[in-house]
């Protein structure tokens, strides 16, 4: 019963099957249907083409198809700028510390609606066979939305300097995967002229993001080691319970433990591990020695 975490993970085989499978959603949905819905002219192409009447369709179709081919060259000029300068010129909200990485979402954002163009353009209706390719364009368009929400969390919450080593390491993690999708996409694309030219427009350094820093993920430890106003922001909204709760006992403890660690350490000092000869000999008050008793 004190097992907080057994209920969520027994319930993990529902959200895998909601879909049939995650995979299916992965691979099909996320990117295929969705690229279809959200691109400015790909839905009215479809409509035109799908249209009885002839001279309308080929009307709609060529008016359409022209400000599909500008939006195109201005998303290629878009890409190949941003990513030869590294981002350094993009656009990016005034946000402080922060605002570096909304360069590089900008950078990012441009480089995967170039390369969504492009496979629609070369891969047509069979890019929703070629799942794999499908399923890494999804995830690219998943971090993006992911990171648009650490960005905004970071921004709601006041821009609190605390928070930001948990910024860093979700977008340092986040362009990490970013980027290895890129490669693998490049890498696999059927038309290997078309891979090359890619690789020129999005990576033409090569991959340069490889997550989070041993120091990141060292600073991320530290908020959650001890009593923090960033780290009540980051456990804002879990569920702690009455004093018998699970997860309020182990708050409790973890509270425990903290106030004790000082006194750890100087028994730890002093190479004592025996309370009772500790309080003996002076080293333990009466409080500290139930404080210990406590946690």
């Amino acid at each position: 019963p004190n097992n907080y975490l057994g209920n969520q993970y027994r319930a993990i085989p529902v959200g895998i099957t909601v879909e049939g499978a995650n995979i299916l959603t992965r691979s099909l949905m996320v990117f295929g249907q969705g690229a279809i819905r959200s691109h400015p002219y790909l839905l009215k192409e479809i409509r035109a083409v799908a249209d009885a009447n002839r001279g309308r369709a080929l009307a709609q179709f060529d008016d359409v198809l022209w400000k599909h081919v500008g939006h195109a060259l201005k998303t290629a000029i878009r890409a190949f700028a941003r990513n030869w300068t590294g981002g350094l010129f993009a656009p990016a909200p005034r946000a402080g510390r922060a605002t570096r990485y909304y360069r590089q979402m900008s950078r990012y954002a441009a480089a995967f609606a170039f390369i969504s163009d492009i496979a629609f353009l070369t891969l047509g209706g069979e890019l929703k066979r070629r799942e794999l390719l499908s399923a890494r364009l999804g995830d690219i368009l998943s971090e993006l939305y992911l990171l648009s929400g650490a960005l905004k969390r970071w921004e709601d919450e006041g821009r609190q300097d605390d928070d930001l080593p948990l910024l860093a390491w979700c977008m340092d993690s986040g362009f990490a995967t970013i980027e290895q999708r890129f490669v693998e996409i490049i890498e696999n694309f059927p038309a290997r002229p078309v891979g090359w030219m890619l690789r020129l427009f999005i990576l033409p350094f090569g991959r340069c993001r490889h997550g989070p820093t041993d120091r990141t993920i060292r600073q991320c430890a530290q908020v959650i080691l001890e009593p923090c106003p960033a780290r009540e922001r980051l456990i804002d909204n879990v569920f702690i319970g009455g004093p018998e709760e699970p997860v309020a006992r182990l708050t409790e403890a973890f509270r425990l433990m903290v106030d004790t660690q000082p006194i750890h350490d100087r028994l730890r000092k002093a190479r004592i591990k025996d309370w009772a000869k500790a309080r003996e000999r002076g080293l333990l008050s009466s409080a500290e020695l139930a404080q210990l008793q406590e946690a």
